[in-house]
């Protein structure tokens, strides 16, 4: 139920109003001046305000503008009503903060109309602003990850929304999902990890353990104010048994995640896709990994790394 707060110092007024809203399904609060009106907003918000122009004491625009400067009331719509046909009048009126106004004698279904129409404007205007705190808030979480990449590029990190597409992911997340998740998708949550996120264990850290690529802890690093954006964090805390361990071969950092994907029976097409690489990059670096680990074939290094990996399966 929407609630109006009619300003007025003729009763006879008020009670026109307030029949035909109350008929109409609105909660209607009543203040007899300006300064009546200033204490009642100090207890309780309306939606929206019917103001009176002229009235003794404070009269309506300075009641207006007293509204408007005050930060937590500043956001209600005001609709003036007036009896005066004077353009000034009615510039003043915008000018002090009012949205629209009618003129008097005033006639309810006028007034019925025009409540409801600012306060749809209202609600699309509230969502509006909301939209646009979430996306603040993506551009914020976004910046800090790319932060976070610039002190070690080596962070797994993702940005998800609570529907579990990812909107962000380094490539060592990435790796980590292909790593541990059979059938995954680069724009979305494995289906355990979306499970856990909208679930309400989700401030405790996520465990994933595989039997031979060890074990993966997923945890908040960050969550937005609204809910709407996460940002993740995935530790590889066996990293013993992922393409780190491949580096004691003497191979580079991205010569080791080749031959690591190659140990898991992927093309170099496929790995490319993985790694976020081109083709010809990774046939690259197959080539001069070959040469370092002094075999011929994809498989004579896939056993080379498995003897680091898993060496119980070579047994």
């Amino acid at each position: 139920m929407k609630t109006v707060l009619i300003v007025d110092d003729v009763p006879a007024n008020v009670d026109v109003i307030l029949g035909f809203l109350t008929d109409a399904g609105y909660r209607v609060l009543v203040a007899d001046g300006g300064y009546r009106a200033l204490e009642q907003l100090g207890r309780a918000l309306p939606d929206i305000i019917l103001l009176d122009l002229m009235m003794p004491g404070l009269d309506g625009i300075e009641t207006c503008q007293r509204i408007k400067a005050n930060q937590e009331w500043s956001h209600l719509p005001v609709i003036m009503m007036t009896a005066a046909d004077e353009l000034s009048k009615k510039l003043a009126a915008f000018n002090a903060g009012a949205v629209d106004f009618v003129t008097k004698p005033v006639q309810p279904e006028e007034i019925q109309a025009r409540v409801q129409t600012h306060l749809q404007l209202r609600e699309l205007q509230k969502c509006l602003e909301q939209k646009n705190q979430e996306l603040a808030e993506e551009i914020e979480l976004r910046l800090d990850a790319e932060k976070q990449l610039e002190t070690s590029l080596e962070q797994a990190l993702l940005i998800v929304n609570p529907q579990g597409q990812i909107l962000f992911a380094t490539g060592q997340a990435r790796i980590l999902l292909n790593t541990f998740f059979a059938q995954g998708s680069e724009k979305r949550l494995p289906a355990e990890l979306q499970s856990w996120l909208s679930g309400p264990d989700n401030r405790r850290p996520k465990v994933i353990t595989h039997s031979k690529r060890g074990e993966i802890e997923v945890a908040h690093f960050a969550l937005a104010k609204t809910g709407n954006v996460s940002l993740l964090r995935i530790e590889h805390r066996n990293g013993d048994k992922g393409p780190k361990a491949l580096l004691a071969l003497g191979v580079t950092a991205r010569e080791a995640e080749v031959l690591y994907w190659i140990s898991e029976g992927k093309t170099n097409p496929e790995i490319a896709i993985i790694i976020d690489a081109s083709l010809n990059t990774v046939k690259k670096h197959a080539i001069n990994l070959f040469a370092k680990l002094g075999v011929e074939t994809r498989t004579g290094a896939a056993r080379l790394a498995l003897g680091v990996l898993a060496p119980q399966q070579l047994k």
